[in-house]
């Protein structure tokens, strides 16, 4: 994309009452964004749902030197601006239908597009349990093409960032500011050390800073980049819980890890659990057959068969895959003529038993 329509694009982000949705109804109205930066008064008060804030700051000279400025600026140091219809643009986030129209990357050595990214997310206070599993579990990911994404804050997400840099991982941190600065500075070091093998990125400029409401909006982002997120440890509410939630909005699958049921920090992962939100997570090799890059250890089926005593829906469902293959959970549901959200306990029963696995796409398969 040439500067000056860059520029354009960037200084309509700016304008106040903008926002995604209607900048999305703009573009495809109209051939470029300063074919929209030029419009006259008249053209732009005819436009519907336009308010006379919008069209009167549309194509002020404020708005367009303080776009300007943060091109220059990031140029400067070093900051890639990408807009959505460049090819660095993240795929996985393009998808999204309220992705933003420009982002900001700082870093090295990382592709926005190869490989799987997988967000780890969670409480600030986590337990030494959840410490020690976020390091065993992002030891397993080692040598695979995985990039780990989280939100550079206290807690899980410095833990996820440190444990992907011990293993030589890339990482990428999501902040709800300018890429500029790391927040909170007690995270300085890592957020640094982190753009010699990953990053920074995010849908702020420069100049914005951490507000509240930033944090809120940055976790779609985090969800967005991601071909799964798991969630270490979190109450009921929170910005994992979140996370989650707009992973599984963009159809992305969600993990989370168990606890005891009396342990607060896993109230989050047992409510999504239960409420087939999230599939269980015990190591790893969970995620890697998900994501499709590991081969799967065959196991001795006929064991399974001998030793496991299986409910009558369970052996239906298990002698339906064995027969198949791999099935989609709805082709699942048909044959079975079961809605999903009584299938999904028998999945999960399946599953804790070590019998099936979940795939890509929401397809299960036997181990």
């Amino acid at each position: 994309m040439e500067k000056l329509e860059k520029q354009a694009l960037l200084a309509l982000t700016y304008v106040p009452g903008l926002g995604i949705k209607t900048l999305q109804e703009l573009m495809a109205n109209f051939d470029s964004a300063q074919e929209i930066w030029n419009l006259s008064l008249k053209d732009k008060n005819s436009i519907t749902g336009m308010s006379q804030e919008m069209a009167n700051e549309i194509g002020s000279k404020k708005i367009w030197d303080l776009a300007k400025n943060e091109i220059d600026f990031c140029e400067s140091r070093g900051i890639q601006v990408i807009s959505m219809d460049e090819a660095a643009y993240p795929n996985l986030l393009a998808q999204c239908s309220d992705a933003p129209f420009v982002v900001f990357f700082r870093g090295n050595n990382v592709d926005l597009n190869r490989g799987k990214f997988v967000s780890i997310v969670g409480t600030r206070k986590m337990t030494t349990r959840g410490k020690e599993f976020v390091h065993e579990l992002v030891a397993g990911f080692k040598n695979q093409p995985i990039t780990i994404v989280s939100g550079l804050a206290l807690g899980v997400d410095a833990e996820a960032h440190k444990a992907a840099m011990e293993n030589d991982i890339a990482t990428i941190g999501v902040l709800a500011h300018g890429v500029n600065q790391i927040f909170p500075r007690t995270n300085e070091n890592i957020g640094r050390k982190m753009m010699e093998n990953g990053g920074l990125f995010s849908e702020f400029s420069s100049f914005h800073a951490p507000e509240p409401e930033n944090f809120l909006r940055r976790n779609r982002i985090i969800a967005g980049l991601c071909d799964a997120t798991i969630v270490i440890e979190s109450g009921i509410a929170g910005g994992a819980m979140s996370t989650a939630s707009h992973a599984n909005n963009y159809n992305r699958d969600v993990f989370a890890l168990a606890g005891r049921v009396s342990d607060q920090s896993a109230a989050g992962c047992h409510h999504l659990i239960k409420n087939h939100k999230a599939f269980l997570l015990t190591e790893a090799a969970d995620v890697l057959k998900y994501l499709n890059i590991t081969p799967k250890k065959k196991q001795n089926i006929v064991q399974k068969e001998l030793f496991i005593q299986l409910s009558e829906p369970e052996q239906l469902l298990y002698d339906m895959l064995k027969k198949n293959g791999k099935l989609h959970i709805d082709k699942i549901a048909l044959e079975m003529s079961l809605p999903t959200y009584q299938l999904m306990p028998i999945l999960l029963d399946l599953e804790l038993k070590n019998l099936i696995s979940p795939l890509s796409g929401k397809y299960y398969e036997l181990n």
